[in-house]
């Protein structure tokens, strides 16, 4: 693994140290590397996203529906790490299968290959499965099999940026493990997001005041430096309205009677839209 020295043991928050092919802390807590180079710390087996739904977020993704989204998170972060003259270290807390945190790291790769500042990627979300993907696409970023609710395997003040895409918050926890000035952008759904096909299908709605919610569940160690809105006119076809449900918890949620008419619809216009919360850490906190 490229960046173990971010890393700390879930049971006694101890530095871990490689050791064949272990992690190991000072207290003998020993965590096997996978054979394809991630490593599971979690604390006791908890569900996340299934296989599943992972495939199909996989497949929509890289149809490149929500590219332009992936494209603004990379221009935002580039931008602020571009005025960091030492090594800087990006957490993506709920990496899934690694899309958005992947191509962030290319573009990285080329930053430092331009002489620029260089960086360090790790990944970290509940799902085995996800991160076993991930760390197939991407063998140049860390990823890690942990939970974002309890106190992050991650040694406090390591990292300069922490990304968190519509994966659950732990406001305290994003504090305590970045650098005093370091950069949170949060990116949510915002309630009009793929409205039409919600309608059309009754699925989970998005809540209306959710924007303001995550700022004031921030504001403590955080202050809102900057709000960017993405929208993506999609025109879905075929099995692209089944992956883009199916990626979701709501298709599980739907009866066979609705399964059946989704996988039956032809086509259908509706409209992606995001919102990019950029957090800085207060110096003070």
């Amino acid at each position: 693994m490229h960046n173990i020295s971010l890393l700390a043991c879930p049971f006694c928050q101890g530095a871990l140290e490689e050791m064949g092919k272990s992690l190991v802390c000072p207290n003998r807590h020993s965590f096997d590397i996978a054979r394809e180079g991630y490593v599971n710390l979690l604390r006791k087996k908890l569900p996340g996203d299934t296989r599943e739904m992972l495939v199909a977020r996989r497949a929509f993704l890289e149809r490149g529906f929500y590219q332009s989204l992936s494209d603004v998170l990379n221009q935002l972060v580039v931008t602020r790490i571009q005025e960091m003259e030492q090594a800087v270290y990006i957490l993506d807390a709920g990496c899934g299968e690694g899309y958005y945190l992947g191509r962030l790291w290319h573009v990285l790769e080329e930053q430092t290959s331009d002489g620029k500042c260089e960086s360090g990627c790790l990944g970290l979300d509940i799902s085995k499965d996800a991160i076993r993907m991930a760390a197939r696409q991407y063998p140049g970023i860390d990823f890690v099999v942990a939970n974002i609710k309890e106190p992050l395997v991650v040694r406090g003040q390591a990292l300069h940026f922490l990304l968190n895409v519509f994966a659950p918050r732990n406001a305290a926890e994003f504090a305590r493990v970045l650098v005093p000035g370091g950069w949170l952008l949060v990116v949510i759904p915002a309630p009009e997001h793929l409205r039409h096909l919600r309608e059309t299908f009754q699925l989970l709605q998005i809540e209306e005041q959710k924007q303001q919610h995550v700022v004031e569940q921030f504001e403590a160690d955080f202050s809102l430096e900057q709000t960017v809105d993405v929208r993506n006119a999609l025109h879905l076809r075929g099995e692209e309205i089944v992956e883009v449900v199916m990626m979701t918890p709501n298709y599980w949620h739907m009866e066979e009677e609705k399964r059946r008419a989704l996988g039956a619809m032809d086509e259908i216009e509706t409209e992606a839209v995001f919102s990019c919360l950029l957090f800085k850490r207060k110096e003070h906190s």
